[in-house]
């Protein structure tokens, strides 16, 4: 019998469905690694030393999206920083990105907070290079010009 004939039967108030489908979701959650690029062994800083690189120097356009895909992930899950360390890091980037490329749209911190205590639970590791070039190629034209031709 498959699992959700399984929820079905259980549901027969609000309750035992809430229970149900829990455990159901619970079911099907996959482990992160299994999903995820392999951890990295060895000197994280010179596998990532690319994001290090933007950090520093912040973008033209993209930072939602590098910190939703790389930053909040290289952060918590690499580096192993807290989320408050966390939200510092990604703060300064968001004042380089204003200040070295007039990119200073609002980012809020409550969306900055949810992403990394998301990619936290998560477990999530950051996008590689080519994962971002595959997905998401005027966010790669924009890594490639500010930190060059990266080696996977």
């Amino acid at each position: 019998m498959s699992l959700w004939p399984r929820v079905v039967e259980k549901c027969d108030s609000v309750s035992s469905c809430v229970q149900a489908l829990e455990e159901f979701l619970e079911s099907l959650r996959v482990d992160p690694s299994v999903c995820e690029e392999t951890p990295i062994r060895g000197d994280y800083r010179r596998v990532y030393a690319w994001v290090e690189k933007l950090i520093e120097s912040g973008v033209p356009d993209g930072r939602s999206r590098l910190i939703l895909y790389v930053i909040s992930r290289y952060l918590v899950n690499v580096k192993k920083l807290s989320v408050e360390e966390s939200e510092r890091v990604i703060e300064v980037f968001i004042e380089n990105s204003c200040r070295n490329h007039g990119n200073c749209g609002k980012i809020y911190k409550s969306w900055i907070r949810r992403v990394l205590e998301s990619v936290k639970t998560g477990g999530w590791r950051p996008w590689s290079i080519s994962r971002i070039k595959e997905n998401d190629r005027q966010l790669y034209e924009i890594i490639s010009r500010i930190v060059g031709v990266v080696e996977e």
